[in-house]
């Protein structure tokens, strides 16, 4: 790519000095470092975050969620339920299109879902277990009937992004997913392997146009290639790591943009472990942890100490909570209490895919044992701690962390409190709110049940939220953009 900083010229910067950046002509191409490569862009098969980059600019959705957290009308202009929560009505907007001409209804909302259900080999279908059927009883209306009440189903419909069917059947899902056909505002003209994904502006998208005429996607895994990158003008926005911000700030080429995450970083407990059964032993765990040092020192101020294991922008979020403050000498109270004979705890962690992973891993060992906990560090690469959570087979503490895409409590409630889910310790308040809550109709008291169970959670430490995370990205001075809560890349 052309480095428009070395191009640009003395008197342009004079000049864009004096005048705001939305008054400035913006590029009409601009190119993002992407964190992976996508197996495939067919959104039935690749479900992974390199591939969501890609739909969230090709594909629509019934509904989507917005930067703020909140769900809002995409290829649906509204929607109705009933008063059992088991049947939702979404009326689609009109004059809609493929990027291939053909036109967009609800024929192909329902070869999506119907072909996403009946293929067992299909990542997108494990979104849809609760779904009965689906019925398009005119080209605008589409009728999902669900098997039993649930009240965020129209943030579970922001997970699928809509095919076209035509295409869809003439490509084969193979070609399908080298250059997918949609009707979002983008679409894909080009996928070299290894190198880039491009996209073009799609003319005939219904709502507001493109903001450029071209987006290139190109693979950089490594952060400090992504972030050499954004600095040389090679890429225009990349996500950066933790370790590179300060360099980036000082070498002063490009912004760097903060977002608050949609994703918490937490301690979990095997409550049948010795002494994690123990309520006791896991407060002082919780106790024992500088959360101010942790967000300062070692990730650069971009975490947020937190008290739940849901961030701000998540429906169900209670913000009168605050974090547990650090109190040693309570700490070591209650670990007398428990009786702890000073038998090492093991400590197991991915050794990538969270901030400061080793580092962070190390620090948590250390409060523990200012409060008179022994810890044993048990490292594990990503697939074989993922294997690990899944088995429920960890030996003590573990360090996770979840980003629920749809921004709903829901899904990480019931993934780590519900009972015989991937928890350890459960509770019957909790499995009570959590059945309460999902045939909820009115929101407000969806929430507070939803904030109850934060609140067991911080009564029995169930587990002990540590910080709210951060993506943060270096962005050319010439590009106006503003990341999401969820990492994604979009450039609508």
């Amino acid at each position: 790519m052309t480095n428009r900083i070395l191009k640009t010229t003395l008197a342009a910067t004079a000049l864009a000095a004096l005048a705001p950046l939305s008054a400035m002509a913006q590029p009409t191409e601009i190119v993002a470092g992407l964190h992976g490569e996508p197996d495939s862009l067919n959104p039935l098969y690749d479900t992974n975050l390199p591939a969501l980059n890609i739909y969230y600019n090709v594909f629509d959705r019934l509904a989507t969620i917005d930067g703020k957290g909140d769900v809002v009308p995409d290829l649906a202009s509204n929607w109705t339920f009933n008063d059992t929560l088991d049947q939702w009505t979404f009326t689609l907007a009109e004059g809609m299109t493929c990027q291939d001409g053909a036109p967009m209804d609800s024929s192909d909302v329902k070869f999506t879902f119907d072909t996403a259900m009946g293929d067992s080999t299909s990542r997108l279908g494990g979104y849809l277990g609760l779904v009965a059927s689906v019925d398009a009883p005119s080209p605008t209306e589409v009728v999902i009937h669900l098997k039993s009440a649930f009240a965020p189903f129209d943030r579970q419909v922001s997970l699928i992004p809509i095919v076209c069917q035509e295409a869809y059947e003439d490509m084969g899902k193979e070609a399908y997913g080298r250059k997918p056909i949609g009707s979002g505002p983008y679409q894909v003209t080009n996928w070299s392997s290894g190198d880039s994904i491009e996209m073009v502006r799609f003319g005939g998208f219904r709502g507001e146009p493109a903001k450029y005429d071209k987006v290139t996607f190109k693979p950089i895994p490594d952060e400090t290639t992504r972030a050499a990158a954004v600095q040389s003008g090679d890429v225009d926005v990349a996500l950066l790591g933790p370790a590179q911000v300060d360099g980036v700030k000082q070498q002063g080429s490009v912004n760097v943009v903060a977002q608050d995450a949609n994703r918490v970083v937490f301690l979990g407990f095997n409550g049948g472990a010795p002494f994690l059964g123990d309520q006791k032993m896991r407060k002082a765990v919780d106790l024992s942890i500088d959360r101010d040092l942790i967000s300062t020192r070692l990730l650069n101020s971009a975490a947020t100490p937190t008290a739940q294991i849901i961030a701000p922008v998540t429906f169900g979020f209670d913000s009168t909570m605050k974090p547990t403050q650090t109190d040693v000498a309570a700490a070591k109270a209650l670990v007398e209490e428990a009786g702890y004979d000073g038998t090492p705890i093991k400590i197991s962690y991915p050794t990538t895919g969270l901030p400061q992973i080793d580092q962070l891993a190390q620090a948590v060992a250390y409060f523990m044992d200012q409060a008179g906990i022994k810890t044993e560090l048990d490292p594990m690469e990503q697939n074989t701690f993922y294997g690990n959570w899944f088995g429920k087979s960890f030996p003590g503490i573990f360090i996770f962390a979840f980003a629920p895409s749809v921004m709903d409590a829901h899904l990480p409630f019931y993934m780590l409190l519900a009972k015989d889910q991937q928890g350890y310790i459960f509770d019957e308040r909790i499995d009570a709110l959590m059945a309460k809550q999902v045939g909820e109709t009115d929101l407000e008291a969806r929430a507070a049940d939803l904030a109850e169970i934060s609140a067991i959670n911080t009564e029995r430490t169930i587990y002990a939220p540590l910080f709210i995370d951060s993506y943060i990205y270096g962005v050319s001075k010439d590009i106006e953009w503003s990341p999401r809560p969820d990492g994604m890349m979009v450039f609508r």
